[in-house]
């Protein structure tokens, strides 16, 4: 095996950890927000916080890392692909440090200090944040696969387009509702 293989394999494992993982607990979350209380609701993104740090976020960087290695050593050089999925890994990298990681933290910390029913809208906010997050990861694996050059406008719009949908959907209000 040589070295170009071995880091496409530690690349794809460490995306599929980051991506598949973290895309599975917003899933997660999502299903529970119709049956479960307040307060499972609540511990299940608590649960979501801890492994932002301890696993999601280490995924991120040994993806990030081992991708940049790959691009040297596989000799792909400085493609679409490589320089767009290189700026969407450091925007979702950067966007879970400072976005969503604090807002799960400020959905615990308002639940604490006001009850787990006054953290609902705020968990509600956090997950539409992980939609846009998701559109820009799942964009990033599209582009891995498909490796467009920079004459493929309808791919690039089409990407585009689906961030951008999903921006507007995780940025409209959210409904009051009465517990």
């Amino acid at each position: 095996m040589d070295l170009s293989t071995l880091l496409k394999f530690v690349h794809v494992c460490a995306a599929l950890i980051w991506v598949g993982g973290g895309f599975v607990m917003v899933l997660g979350g999502i299903a529970r927000a119709k049956s479960a209380s307040a307060e499972d609701q609540l511990a299940h993104i608590r649960t979501v916080a801890f492994l932002g740090t301890r696993l999601f976020m280490p995924a991120s960087i040994v993806t990030l890392a081992s991708g940049v290695a790959l691009l040297f050593a596989a000799g792909w050089g400085w493609q679409p692909f490589t320089i767009l999925g290189l700026a969407g890994i450091v925007f979702t990298a950067a966007f879970g440090a400072l976005v969503l990681g604090p807002s799960c933290e400020k959905v615990a910390s308002t639940a604490e200090a006001w009850g787990a029913v006054s953290a609902l809208p705020m968990l509600r906010r956090v997950y539409r944040l992980a939609g846009l997050d998701y559109a820009v990861q799942f964009a990033i694996i599209f582009l891995m696969v498909v490796k467009p050059s920079w004459s493929d406008f309808a791919v690039f719009g089409g990407m585009a387009s689906v961030i951008v949908l999903a921006a507007l959907a995780a940025l409209r209000p959210i409904p009051q509702t009465t517990a």
